[in-house]
């Protein structure tokens, strides 16, 4: 007989449920898992947690205070499957007792590779290139001069002895850095936290203010999560003290950047392009302006998701919830 209930509203897209049957957590719990294409809906999410002794979420949905008070009774840790944690009311859970968990040190690398193919398929405009070719317009007899239209150019930026400026200098910022270095790019980065022994290490440079760094930028890697004083770290103020071949990558959170502000900068080309793996909203609509553009691309928020990784992640958080469920062990707990 199981001794505890757990509650699995992660797709399996996400996470693949083999882990599950392996892990020695299948010999005491009984999972139930949320099958649909669709965000469970919070009244059928309140039913499904009566009793449930853990519930294993992710970014996608909001767990707010209403779903934690309504369970309070009977939860004993709520999992995040990734890094990230602001769907979660974290004071309502730490009111009642509940710790909250996520699961870091796992997708950095693939977040950091996708920040760089983004950033790449901008600076050597492969995008459009690659519609060049499948609209017909590679012409044989045609130079690489005479071929491309002086004004819808394809030829690309320099990432060698360009300017990188990494906002956040987490694991992923980290990362960001390590593959910049192979670039040959002169990097900076923005912290609360100065990092002396990762200057020494790199050889980048710490700049105390945002707009010191925005100034010089040829780039720019978002890489910090989303709390009351980065949301709207970038809106039209900062837009408009970057340079005009700026390009800026955000891997993070959607709410980080001022979506108007974006399109607005990018339709004055105020900056040279964006691209992006998180947006608000989120997805961003079919019909959105934004996705008019030809300097702007975007990702389904894919960034921390390989092959893998989703199983690493899926065995990683099944161990945070066994330690605690039978031994009463926390790690990667965020607000106890």
């Amino acid at each position: 007989m199981a001794l505890y209930k757990i509650l699995c509203t992660v797709p399996s897209t996400i996470i693949p449920r083999s882990p599950f049957d392996d892990h020695n957590l299948n010999k005491v719990a009984s999972f139930e898992f949320w099958e649909e294409e669709y965000k469970i809906p919070k009244s059928l999410l309140i039913e499904k947690l009566r009793g449930a002794d853990a519930l294993l979420t992710d970014s996608a949905l909001p767990i707010d205070k209403e779903v934690i008070y309504s369970a309070k009774d009977s939860l004993k840790i709520i999992a995040d499957v990734g890094v990230g944690y602001d769907n979660i009311d974290i004071e309502t859970a730490t009111k009642h007792g509940i710790p909250v968990c996520n699961n870091p040190h796992i997708l950095q690398d693939n977040v950091a590779e996708l920040n760089f193919a983004l950033m790449l398929t901008l600076a050597k405009n492969i995008f459009r290139a690659d519609q060049h070719v499948r609209s017909g317009n590679w012409i044989e007899g045609q130079t690489s001069h005479n071929q491309i239209d002086h004004t819808d150019s394809l030829l690309g930026s320099d990432m060698k002895d360009s300017n990188l400026l990494i906002v956040g200098l987490g694991e992923t910022g980290v990362e960001v850095c390590r593959r910049a270095v192979g670039f040959r790019m002169d990097i900076s980065y923005y912290s609360r936290t100065r990092k002396k022994d990762l200057e020494r290490e790199l050889g980048i440079t710490w700049v105390s203010k945002l707009e010191e760094g925005i100034r010089r930028a040829d780039f720019i890697s978002i890489n910090v999560p989303l709390t009351d004083e980065t949301y709207h770290m970038f809106g039209s103020d900062q837009f408009k003290v970057m340079k005009s071949n700026a390009i800026l990558v955000n891997t993070a959170r959607g709410e980080i950047i001022d979506t108007e502000s974006l399109y607005e900068a990018l339709v004055e080309n105020e900056i040279a392009g964006a691209g992006v793996d998180a947006i608000n909203p989120e997805p961003i609509p079919i019909d959105h302006p934004l996705l008019t553009l030809k300097n702007f691309i975007a990702t389904p928020h894919i960034g921390g998701h390989s092959v893998s990784s989703r199983r690493k992640l899926a065995e990683s958080i099944l161990s945070t919830l066994e330690l605690h469920l039978t031994q009463g062990k926390l790690t990667n707990c965020v607000n106890m």
